[in-house]
């Protein structure tokens, strides 16, 4: 007996945090939609599990900030529906030499968008945030609307709010087969699903190039298996602020040091997060992994990266052990320059995608949801795009 094929007007091929956005952003459009992902939701096999993720408005470019004011609107909105917070306000605190380019991009940026911000030298910035150490000559930046995003449960809101609104959820689905004609899109699964739609947005983090292998198409994508090391400060929270250096979110900002680091996007500068809800700090170095194969789960980081990290924590955070509490893999997708892609696929075939995401896109899930819905749909987007045209890349 053939399988039937179940109608949709539009699917999302990737569950994690952006297509569960633009899923939930096409449900509010009235679409019938499909979420497909090839595992369950909040699986550590991608890019969008653990703790939690920055979010910041300190970005030298003024898309990126435009787009992090809208995002946390989206994120507020959200957290009413989820009855849960799902970003807790902690600031972000970035550091290099005094006079540093990086530095001074994030600054005229700010200014330029009316964002209140402080500029701390060492002596300052140590004594208001003991948690950080910096030496003589350098300084802080600090933006206070910053914080952090709560990533899995950012994850499980968005899937659940995309429900609510009618979207149907498929888990533990990959997809085979994908077939582009007149009329739209038809997906086969492995389990024997058929699915077709008018339309279909592309948000499958790593495997984004073997499933646009299925339709002849690839786009620049290199994905890095990457580490982040947590790290227990050594004395335990009290709850008394007189005794003990608070380490948890709330207390503690989220930090970028850019020491060392040349101008230009590839630059490697060490981050970090407060406790949240591992017991420690969590600290990377950006752009720092191996190269892996689209969707590789079976490669894990060097130990001279973990060690790479730890030193750098060592000059950075003065209250932390230096043997690991745990550690945790992620992959990014990155694009050559570091910038997403937010398109149209070529030609009149009714696919949108969003990729690329380069370790820094989660905060920005909400906003990128609603562009992906309008591309895909075909409706103007209240944002210029230009920076995340496909045909930015001249071999695509």
């Amino acid at each position: 007996m053939k399988p039937t094929t179940e109608r949709n007007d539009s699917l999302v091929l990737g569950g994690g945090v952006m297509g569960a956005a633009a899923a939930l952003a096409l449900a509010k459009k009235g679409e019938r939609v499909t979420l497909i992902d090839r595992y369950q939701p909040n699986h550590a096999h991608g890019s969008s599990h653990g703790d939690g993720r920055i979010f910041r408005f300190t970005y030298p470019e003024a898309v990126y900030l435009e787009l992090a004011r809208q995002a946390r609107l989206g994120w507020d909105e959200l957290t009413e529906s989820a009855g849960q917070p799902l970003v807790v306000t902690t600031g972000n605190w970035d550091t290099g030499v005094a006079g540093q380019v990086q530095l001074q991009e994030l600054e005229a940026n700010l200014r330029q968008h009316d964002m209140p911000y402080e500029m701390l030298s060492a002596e300052e910035s140590n004594r208001r945030f003991p948690q950080l150490s910096i030496p003589r000559g350098s300084v802080a930046l600090y933006q206070k609307d910053g914080g952090v995003v709560l990533a899995d449960p950012a994850v499980r809101a968005l899937w659940k709010a995309a429900a609510a609104h009618g979207a149907r959820t498929l888990s533990d689905e990959r997809v085979i087969a994908i077939e582009i004609g007149d009329g739209g899109v038809r997906l086969a699964t492995e389990s024997g699903q058929r699915l077709s739609a008018r339309r279909l947005v592309i948000t499958a983090g790593s495997w984004t190039n073997s499933l646009l292998a299925l339709v002849d198409l690839e786009l620049p994508l290199e994905v890095t298996r990457e580490l982040v090391v947590y790290l227990s400060p050594r004395q335990p929270s009290t709850g008394s602020p007189e005794t003990e250096i608070d380490h948890r979110v709330g207390a503690m900002p989220t930090f970028i040091d850019y020491h060392g680091c040349p101008p230009g996007p590839r630059q490697h500068p060490t981050y970090g997060l407060p406790q949240i809800e591992v017991p420690a700090v969590k600290v990377g170095l950006h752009h720092r992994g191996q190269k892996v194969g689209d969707g590789d789960e079976s490669s894990t980081p060097s130990e001279a990266l973990e060690q790479a990290t730890v030193e750098a924590a060592r000059r950075l955070l003065p209250h932390v052990r230096r043997e690991p509490h745990s550690t945790l893999t992620c992959l990014y997708t990155n694009t050559p320059d570091y910038h997403f892609i937010l398109d149209r696929m070529p030609g009149e075939n009714g696919i949108s995608i969003g990729a690329g995401f380069s370790g820094h896109g989660f905060k920005f899930a909400p906003v990128i949801g609603e562009i992906l819905a309008a591309l895909v749909l075909g409706e103007p987007t209240a944002q210029g795009l230009d920076l995340f045209a496909i045909d930015r890349f001249a071999s695509v």
